[in-house]
């Protein structure tokens, strides 16, 4: 028995932890790596010699320690073993990326160069850490706020992590107690008969119990059997996924056999049974292809086609500028036309998927501010953004 409940419940491992959890596993390790190799005393700073510098970093050197443990170890290890980790919020992580960031430059008022990080690492490694900050990889350097978004993205990453470790272990440890009680009913069936003990009328007191059962929690059965089948066969999100359902943007907070939770962007909780979650139709931003946009530019009529074809370089050069955020494909075609207004239409597509709504958000607001600042330096008047 024990041998087919490790077959069933090894299967149903595997089916839930899909390939967006190892790949998300593997950017956190690498993200760990990161920050251990910016850990280490570069030359010329006293880093090695301050205790109590080294004393408020512990937490990240001890999550640096434990992430070792995802090589070899099992689920529930990995689980206690950063659960131990002392990791409060974020304003402690702003803090302590502050420590890191001076110790890199000495204290003084600049930003991280090449060759602060190459008394850390390889060169070869250089070109891979600096497309994890900002604008690193066009100047070359990584500034303060970079920096700073950079330590709150391990730390939402790592977060996200051991939620997804926590709960995948939680499901399996309920299937194990679904398939454990399921598999001793059997068993003991099978021991009945094999013992001679499968009379009539043993056979008839069994199906009249199990009749009772049926009626008294077969609904409470077939929501399991339904959140199985949404959790484990379907499996339409992970944990931290943005969702949209029924028109209303959610992010996977948590999720079981029975139920799943999900908080909306005032951090409301929603808690709704996986049996109704079937019946709805899910839309998982994460698992889309990058998010496109489309804006609505008005400008006067008087607008010369020159001025248009100069607008289009200036907007392809501007979006080719900031690869970490947009993707250089784009389309700018005229939409319609009157007497006193050109339509156009500008369709663009982000860098990265919708994990971080609010970052989206803070991007989508950046264009519109530099699309403004191109219209005023191009003199076209009388224009308007939608």
């Amino acid at each position: 028995m024990s041998i087919i409940k490790i077959v069933i419940l090894r299967a149903l491992d595997c089916r839930f932890r899909d390939k967006n959890f190892f790949l998300n596993m593997q950017d956190v390790i690498f993200h760990e790596y990161v920050l251990q190799t910016l850990l280490r005393p570069s030359r010329g700073s006293n880093f090695s010699d301050n205790g109590a510098i080294r004393a408020k970093l512990i937490w990240i050197k001890a999550i640096c320690a434990h992430m070792l443990l995802l090589r070899g170890a099992r689920l529930h290890t990995i689980c206690h073993a950063l659960e131990k980790t002392d990791l409060d919020d974020e304003h402690q992580v702003q803090n302590d990326g502050r420590v890191i960031f001076n110790n890199l430059t000495n204290n003084e008022p600049r930003d991280i160069n090449e060759t602060d990080l190459l008394r850390l690492m390889k060169k070869e490694d250089l070109e891979d850490v600096l497309q994890l900050f900002e604008g690193a990889i066009k100047t070359k350097g990584i500034s303060e706020e970079s920096f700073r978004k950079w330590m709150i993205t391990v730390y939402n990453k790592r977060k996200l992590v051991l939620q997804s470790l926590n709960n995948t272990s939680n499901v399996i440890e309920q299937l194990n107690k679904l398939v454990s009680v399921n598999l001793s009913f059997l068993v003991a069936l099978v021991w009945c008969l094999l013992m001679g003990l499968g009379t009539t009328k043993f056979l008839l007191f069994i199906s009249s119990h199990l009749l009772l059962l049926v009626l008294f929690f077969g609904d409470y059965c077939q929501m399991i059997c339904e959140g199985i089948l949404l959790a484990i066969v379907m499996h339409p999100f992970d944990i931290g996924d943005h969702c949209i359902i029924e028109n209303e943007q959610l992010m996977v907070e948590d999720m079981g056999l029975i139920n799943t939770v999900f908080i909306k962007d005032n951090n409301e909780k929603v808690n709704c049974l996986n049996s109704v979650l079937l019946t709805k139709s899910i839309i998982n931003l994460n698992r889309s292809s990058k998010l496109k946009d489309t804006f609505e530019l008005l400008v006067s009529s008087t607008t010369t086609s020159e001025t248009i074809a100069t607008l289009k370089l200036k907007i392809a050069k501007l979006l080719g500028s900031k690869p970490e955020s947009w993707c250089d494909e784009h389309s700018f075609d005229l939409k319609g036309t009157d007497n006193v207004t050109h339509k156009y239409n500008l369709q663009i597509s982000y860098a990265t998927h919708f994990q971080n709504y609010e970052e989206m958000n803070y991007r989508r607001s950046e264009l519109v501010l530099k699309l403004r600042k191109l219209l005023e330096e191009l003199d076209i008047k009388n224009f308007t953004i939608q």
